[in-house]
């Protein structure tokens, strides 16, 4: 009965044995998978870290999501492998983040409002929509959620805004001052102008006068009526020069224009030899260049115009 009882105990203790065997060669096992996988995964991030280029690093997130996604959904998964998956890949979106976080900081203006340079703005603007359209083309990779996107959207968004109203201010302002400039240009140029044509120009109700630009000496002014049956309302004297290299001429504005018997003396009014019928303005008005003197004036290269 004792060796019965005794044979029994053996082999109690032998199937014992080997169930904690058995589940310590298990366990073993499934430590094993868990440091292979932990260990891939690590050396995934350490690719990560030493890539240089942004393409390389952004696909290294794309594919170690792809198969973090695929090991989640297996049956053979284990929690500390998931959360190793889950922690490299917070670290690689950070990374991103951080990028994102030094381009929004480099092109943020704190003191837009008194910037006056449009090119620095306008410069900062392109960097902010150039790194929204990144964002938007990567964000189904770098952030975990659509808020955490949305909130970096947002936030450039609202200093793009801020950057157009700055520079339509600007624009503004800047078209006001050139219009103003060009403005002043003109009645600059108009001013000048009108003193270079005063010295070779002259005009009244009746007509005007260009002489010359190589006159230096030379005016017209109302003169006196040496006619006095000429029916003239208006008689200008004309000179240029001085002395023996002096000439003139007059003008006459008559209210009624004498048929040429008149110089025969059937009229009022004679016109002398040499004199000219000019021709009748606008309002009604007849216009004679009496005999020009000495070194002339018309005759010299004076022209008349009629209005």
């Amino acid at each position: 009965m004792k060796a019965k009882i005794i044979g029994v105990v053996v082999v109690i203790v032998i199937l014992l044995c080997s169930g904690v065997g058995y589940f310590l060669y298990q366990g073993n096992v499934r430590q094993k998978a868990i440091d292979k996988k932990i260990e891939e995964i690590s050396e995934v991030e350490k690719k990560f870290s030493a890539s240089e280029k942004r393409e390389d690093k952004i696909n290294i997130l794309k594919n170690i999501l792809a198969d973090m996604d695929e090991y989640n959904k297996s049956k053979d998964k284990y929690k500390e492998v998931s959360e190793k998956y889950e922690s490299v890949v917070s670290n690689m979106r950070g990374a991103f983040s951080k990028e994102y976080d030094t381009s929004i900081k480099e092109n943020t203006i704190d003191d837009i409002g008194n910037l006056e340079d449009i090119e620095t703005i306008n410069a900062n603007k392109d960097n902010l929509n150039k790194l929204l359209s990144l964002i938007e083309s990567e964000k189904k990779y770098t952030f975990s959620k659509e808020s955490e996107s949305g909130q970096y959207i947002q936030k450039i968004d609202s200093l793009i805004e801020s950057y157009s109203n700055r520079i339509e201010v600007l624009e503004e302002a800047q078209k006001k001052a050139e219009e103003e400039a060009q403005k002043k240009a003109e009645e600059e140029a108009q001013r000048k102008a009108e003193e270079e044509r005063a010295k070779t120009h002259y005009e009244n109700e009746y007509f005007s006068v260009d002489v010359p630009t190589d006159w230096n000496e030379w005016s017209i002014a109302p003169g006196e009526n040496y006619r006095q049956n000429s029916n003239a309302i208006a008689v200008y004297d004309c000179s240029m020069g001085k002395g023996e290299f002096g000439g003139g001429a007059e003008i006459y504005v008559l209210e009624i224009k004498y048929p040429e018997t008149d110089r025969l003396g059937y009229g009022n009014f004679i016109l002398p030899d040499g004199g000219t019928y000019v021709g009748q303005t606008t309002n009604g008005k007849f216009v004679f260049i009496m005999t020009e003197a000495g070194a002339g004036f018309f005759s010299h290269g004076a022209t008349i115009t009629l209005k």
